[in-house]
């Protein structure tokens, strides 16, 4: 599934219940973990010992996850409180059945708490069969670009490969809100009665149309 090298496995399943006393989890992340995860291995950690790249700026290690689920719905405060509890960029594999998906958070260090990472966006790919993934992480010259191209690679509008990161995730923000705008209007267009209103929102929607083909376009 993921074209990474022997020297970077570890293969170790994890309690539930580190996370939970880790994060003093309340009721509710108990449940959710109960409810919809079956058992987490730390599959695979990219690091200078392991694929031979140094470390750069706060990315000193990747961590590769496997999450095999109950249920193909999951929460994604279950990703998000794995990301709390664990202080280097992890790459989530989530397994149900024969198939699965790859999710990631983009992540920066606290300025408060050198041990804390602030998180951000989840990036994440479609469910495919387990057999038909290939993804080739370790795209890069040290352990921030592989980051880095990991979350370029899981955008849903692919980045320009000159572009900054900051940038790309800046414009992904931006056409996901127009798209949902677009939809939203087109909604109510639908369920509009009075044609006045109706033409009112379909220039809207005209508008937000050309702002979105703008964005794809550059």
């Amino acid at each position: 599934m993921l074209q990474l090298p022997s020297s970077t496995l570890v293969n170790r399943k994890i309690p539930k219940n580190k996370f939970y006393e880790k994060l003093q989890a309340n009721h509710r992340l108990k449940e959710l973990f109960t409810q919809q995860v079956e058992s987490i291995v730390w599959k695979h950690k990219l690091s200078k010992d392991t694929i031979r790249l140094d470390p750069k700026d706060d990315i000193e290690e990747i961590q590769v996850f496997e999450i095999h689920l109950k249920q193909k719905s999951y929460s994604q405060d279950i990703l998000r409180s794995m990301d709390k509890a664990i202080p280097y960029p992890i790459l989530h594999v989530l397994i149900h059945e024969d198939r699965a998906k790859l999710a990631i958070a983009y992540k920066e260090r606290s300025r408060n708490d050198e041990n804390r990472f602030v998180i951000h966006s989840y990036y994440e790919s479609e469910w495919q069969p387990v057999d038909q993934i290939k993804f080739d992480c370790i795209q890069g010259l040290d352990l921030k670009a592989v980051y880095e191209n990991i979350i370029r690679n899981l955008l849903t509008v692919k980045a320009k490969p000159e572009a900054e990161l900051a940038a790309s995730l800046e414009r992904q923000a931006q056409i996901d809100k127009l798209t949902k705008e677009c939809q939203r209007l087109e909604s109510k267009i639908r369920s509009e009665k009075q044609f006045n209103r109706k033409v009112e929102l379909n220039m809207e929607l005209q508008r937000k149309r050309k702002e979105l083909n703008q964005l794809l376009e550059n």
